[in-house]
């Protein structure tokens, strides 16, 4: 269900600014309900690396009404659990609670988003918390690959550096830094989500009432409010650098990484469900199933981890091809010749019948694991919101996987993965010079 005076589906709203979209649907007997709030831009609209992960984060902080301290303690009464974020497209945050707290939750989701306090000194808290996180992840040798490879494939746009940013960079996420981008992300708007046990109707009432008290008592809706930060900056179309090689040295390790991979499409693409399928084809289903484990583990005996993807990280921006193995140092370039024997036949020979069938089976199959709870529903319609396509129907997605046919999907293999633009990333254990992998 579309909330009535929301962006979405209605000709008119009860708020100007910041505008709300907002989707509720009902799961009865779960006894739950959940929300997620999600303010679109993200680090891919930042102005200082780390910028929309710490303003996510900092949602967890306290508002103008509750410190953090008193956040946290009400919010154990209740036995609500609150999670907030920052990703590469949004920043915001999750409120699970029992189903008859659904009126004071959805209060103070408007609360935290509207109000929120932006500390200082748990803005630094935060800051050194972020930087050991940091540190923590170089620490293992698959992240430390992983982001030599965004860095390869993505350049100069935001999703090639690291999501949390530097040490550098972090130095100057301060307090006002965090509250510019929050203001400048409500701008842009709020998608809100609710599914649970309650009544799809009250609860749109409920929150279209208390969205515009809440911005006409903030100000939000003043001239002054729209003026006071610049919108969020466009980010950059994505450009492939080409195919590339770079080398990541490693310490503390005795095995190798290798990744592979290209750039392909984003969620709303048209070829999306088709290059899922191929991806389970390759190796993204469960088990050892698909060409890239059974070539590297069953008949190598090469690695112990080989997985395949085809569309990883897709979003507004394009995700990638990905292949990886963790394999021996003495192995990483016999790893390598089977990975691109693997697509090359895959482009050559095609995709077989019963491939075919088992891999469009396995992704059907699949589908209603993905709408078992009020968190899984929240995700899904949130994600319907942000990327034009009704991913939250299960009729949409079974269609859309029951018309693909193995010509079609062959043909979208050939139109978008293509072995002479892998660019490889390759972590070595010793002396290998690091080019700039870290």
């Amino acid at each position: 269900m579309i909330v009535p005076g929301s962006t979405v589906g209605s000709t008119s709203s009860a708020v100007s600014a910041p505008q709300l979209a907002s989707r509720v649907r009902r799961l009865g007997g779960t006894g739950v309900v959940a929300i997620q709030a999600l303010l679109p831009g993200g680090a891919r609209c930042e102005s200082i690396p780390g910028q929309a992960y710490m303003s996510g984060r900092m949602l967890a902080e306290g508002t103008r009404q509750r410190d953090f301290r008193r956040l946290a303690e009400e919010l154990e009464e209740r036995g609500m659990i609150l999670s907030t974020a920052g990703s590469w497209e949004t920043h915001g945050l999750a409120l699970d609670a029992l189903a008859g707290d659904w009126r004071r939750a959805l209060d103070w989701t408007v609360e935290i988003l509207l109000q929120p306090a932006h500390v200082a000194d748990r803005v630094d808290w935060l800051r050194s918390q972020t930087e050991a996180e940091i540190e923590s992840l170089a620490d293992r040798p698959e992240v430390r690959c992983g982001w030599a490879f965004n860095q390869q494939l993505y350049s100069t746009h935001p999703r090639g550096r690291r999501l949390q940013g530097d040490v550098a960079s972090l130095q100057r996420v301060n307090a006002a830094a965090c509250a510019t981008f929050h203001l400048q992300a409500l701008q842009a708007g709020v998608v809100l989500a609710v599914a649970g046990d309650i009544d799809e109707a009250a609860v749109a009432t409920h929150l279209e009432e208390a969205w515009g008290s809440a911005v006409e008592a903030n100000g939000l809706e003043t001239g002054s409010y729209r003026e006071a930060v610049l919108p969020l900056p466009i980010p950059s179309e994505v450009t492939e650098a080409g195919a590339g090689r770079r080398h990541v040295a490693l310490s503390g390790t005795d095995q190798a990484h290798l990744l592979l991979g290209h750039l392909t499409v984003p969620r709303s693409h048209p070829d999306f469900t088709a290059l899922e399928l191929l991806a389970v084809i390759l190796g993204a289903g469960s088990g050892l199933t698909g060409r890239i484990p059974m070539r590297v583990r069953e008949q190598e005996g090469l690695a112990y981890t080989a997985t395949a993807q085809t569309v990883s990280g897709a979003g507004l921006d394009p995700g990638h091809l990905l292949f990886y193995v963790a394999t021996s140092p003495d192995t990483v370039g016999q790893a390598e010749i089977c990975l691109r024997e693997e697509l090359a036949r895959l482009l050559a020979d095609g995709v077989t019948p019963a491939e075919f069938d088992q891999a469009r089976s396995y992704l059907l199959g699949r589908e209603p694991f993905r709408r078992e709870t009020a968190g899984q529903w929240v995700r899904l319609l949130s994600e319907a919101q942000i990327y034009g396509h009704p991913v939250d129907d299960p009729a949409w997605r079974q269609d859309n996987l029951r018309a693909l046919s193995v010509a079609a999907v062959q043909e979208v293999a050939s139109r978008h993965l293509d072995p002479a633009r892998l660019s490889t990333v390759v972590g070595l254990p010793g002396s290998v010079q690091d080019r700039g992998g870290g």
